[in-house]
């Protein structure tokens, strides 16, 4: 039996009056489901439909998202303190403010779907499984991180994660071959790309759309819409600012970014959509707090008043907890164990992966060639560098393996002769027994072909002793022939003597 629902309706500010609270507050309690509906939350460009305006909230899922979220706010607020203590190096671009779009999204996303964005990639490569102490002991540079302390901030992978890539908008054409592999084996799989408002404009987001569209590709194109480039505000770089319309062919959705709700409920939408008409453009309308990257204070080219006040009424955080308390699916008191108990998960995990030890040096030149000819690395000045494989530092150098126990295993484009010749000699066997077949069937028909169609009626009494055929007898035993004839020869006259 379905639980009771009860119905709230949902805009940016949260619950519409203090009656429904108070309602609420009094008769929810007992329930573990509600039904809310979303206003003020999507606008459509080019589709018949849009995502469903009544979407299910149970106290499972409440508590859930709202952790992940309180996790990637946390997390990034130890890596900027990190940061300022010269902990972290090289770039570092925080997600504080975005927490939604990747919450609410990978809530709708499956197993066998596939995610590759920009460089602001912390939140995305902890949702796709890597966990925070990866994450941090990589910002940190230690052997422990998940690219091995190579990669930093910007370069993070996962299971059906492509990362974190730090070149502006070139994810995009990437993502698109990611979707055409998932159209290609066939694997009812979806690829999310995310990019920004910054990387709309350039050109090969927009070839990414050609080619996707032309082939109809699982692709969901997300664009990340926090409002300010690199120190520059949408307006000033983009002539339209409506990116979810600049598919042009492709339709599009906007989407509240700040509202996990209404992210959840678009991404189930374009899931839906790309696997059956294939891609769509999202975008996702939200705002980060922290400037561009680590170096960039954010203020130079905003007001802090400006900031301030969309902390106030539209933080993802901050609304998504409202909605749970006036949903009574959790109260305060519950509410703040949980903070307080993630911030301490968070800060623990930080600190360990803090202990670890550092990427040696020669690591540093490790895997330069995937097949090392030269033994050396080529083109290092004022260096005499070995190269190294990454396996035979952690796990030693293997074994050569013996003569005879080397199999004669074709490579590269003999791999394909080897298929081919394959393929050749089975489509021989094939028609060799095809052939053989035919043949027993010919040869029967051919038989039956020379027997009488009414054969004549077989009868029963035995053949007779004369009807039986002479028996032969052997050469000893048998009668001397009698000599033919001597032919008749007329008499010869005798010669007469001419002197007589």
């Amino acid at each position: 039996m379905k639980p009771n629902r009860i119905r709230l309706v949902v805009g940016r500010s949260g619950a519409r009056s203090l009656l429904h609270r108070n309602i609420l507050s009094s008769i929810i309690g007992r329930h573990k489901c509600s039904c809310l509906t979303l206003e003020n939350t999507f606008k459509c460009y080019d589709l018949e439909t849009g995502p469903t305006m009544d979407v299910e909230l149970s106290r499972e899922d409440a508590l859930s998202m709202y952790t992940r979220m309180l996790e990637l706010r946390r997390f990034e607020t130890v890596a900027g303190n990190s940061y300022k203590q010269r902990l972290i190096r090289g770039f570092c671009h925080l997600y504080t403010g975005q927490e939604a779009v990747a919450v609410g999204m990978k809530e709708r996303l499956r197993r066998c779907d596939s995610v590759i964005t920009a460089y602001r990639c912390h939140a995305w490569t902890y949702l796709m499984g890597v966990s925070l102490y990866e994450i941090m002991a990589e910002l940190l540079g230690l052997r422990t991180g998940c690219s091995r302390g190579k990669g930093g901030s910007m370069h993070m992978y996962g299971e059906n994660f492509y990362g974190g890539n730090g070149i502006v908008g070139a994810q995009v054409p990437v993502g698109t071959g990611i979707g055409l592999a998932h159209s290609y084996r066939k694997d009812n799989g979806v690829c999310v790309i995310l990019y920004g408002d910054g990387a709309a404009n350039q050109g090969q987001v927009f070839e990414s759309f050609n080619m996707a569209k032309l082939w109809c590709l699982p692709c969901i194109f997300v664009c990340e819409n926090n409002h300010y480039g690199m120190g520059t505000h949408e307006k000033r770089a983009s002539a339209m600012t409506e990116f979810y319309m600049r598919g042009q062919y492709i339709p599009g959705l906007w989407v509240d970014g700040n509202q996990v709700l209404a992210v959840r409920s678009a991404t189930q939408f374009a899931v839906d959509y790309a696997l059956k008409e294939g891609p769509i453009v999202l975008e996702m309308s939200t705002y980060r707090y922290v400037g561009h990257s680590m170096s960039d204070p954010g203020t130079s080219y905003r007001s802090r008043k400006e900031v301030q006040a969309v902390r106030e009424s539209r933080d993802p955080i901050t609304s998504f907890r409202s909605q749970i308390l006036t949903l009574c699916l959790a109260d305060e008191e519950e509410l703040k164990a949980l903070e307080e108990r993630t911030k301490k998960q968070v800060d623990a995990e930080c600190k360990r992966a803090a202990k670890d030890k550092e990427v040696e040096l020669q690591e540093l030149h490790t895997d330069i060639y995937a097949k090392n000819v030269d033994g050396k690395i080529r083109g290092v000045s004022r260096f005499d560098l070995e190269h190294i494989r990454l396996s035979e530092v952690c796990f030693g150098k293997p074994r050569k393996t013996p003569a005879s126990e080397i199999k004669d295993v074709p490579v590269g484009a003999a791999v394909d002769a080897a298929k081919a010749k394959e393929r050749k000699a089975a489509q021989e066997a094939k028609e060799a027994k095809e052939g053989q077949k035919k043949k027993k069937e010919d040869s029967k028909d051919l038989k039956n072909s020379k027997e009488p169609k009414d054969p004549k009626p077989v009868d029963p009494k035995p053949p007779t002793a004369a009807a039986a055929p002479p028996a032969k007898t052997p050469p000893s035993k048998a009668p001397p022939s009698k000599a033919p004839p001597a032919k008749k020869t007329p008499p010869t006259k005798a010669p007469t003597d001419p002197k007589k």
